[in-house]
């Protein structure tokens, strides 16, 4: 899930999203790899002590993937501590390598992004996960920032799955 700025909604759209897949059944994980602004702990109550930055440093294994038990299939892979680097862990192949073993794991992948106009992170991210959902926010979300992103999205050979307009309540 990306989006050109911060405060757009990412990180709920991408809650949402994982807990909707769970409950339709699906062996579903959510993964925050919003490693400079994490939410997702947050969001469901979790330890962040541990996460993708710390299996990415080498430091950490799929153990730190959480299930959630109030929801039937639902686990969650926390950010962890933030690292002084996180284009530089998601940009080594283990991140890569991580992603296919945990696609053969789970039905539903979804990742948590930061902002594309702060960070190349959500890039790095979405071409190796090689499919992104775009979010833009009525009101607030620029277009030339979206055409932007969707045009550096396709040049990088990222596969648009859909975009979402999210209504501020």
């Amino acid at each position: 899930v990306v989006s050109p700025a911060r405060g757009e909604g990412r990180s709920y759209l991408a809650a949402n999203l994982a807990v909707v897949f769970s409950q339709l059944g699906e062996h579903t994980l959510l993964i925050d790899a919003d490693m400079r602004n994490p939410r997702q702990h947050a969001l469901f109550s979790l330890e962040n002590r541990s996460g993708l930055s710390s299996i990415l440093a080498g430091r950490g294994e799929g153990s730190n993937i959480r299930r959630i038990p109030s929801f039937m299939d639902l686990s969650i892979l926390p950010a962890g501590p933030q690292p002084p680097n996180p284009q530089e862990l998601l940009g080594r192949p283990l991140f890569a390598k991580l992603l296919d073993e945990l696609a053969g794991e789970f039905n539903v992948v979804i990742i948590d992004t930061p902002a594309t106009a702060d960070y190349a992170d959500a890039r790095t991210i979405a071409v190796r996960a090689s499919g992104a959902l775009l979010l833009a926010r009525k009101n607030e979300t620029r277009v030339a920032a979206f055409h932007e992103l969707v045009k550096n999205l396709v040049h990088a050979g990222v596969v648009v799955v859909g975009s979402v307009l999210n209504e501020p309540p």
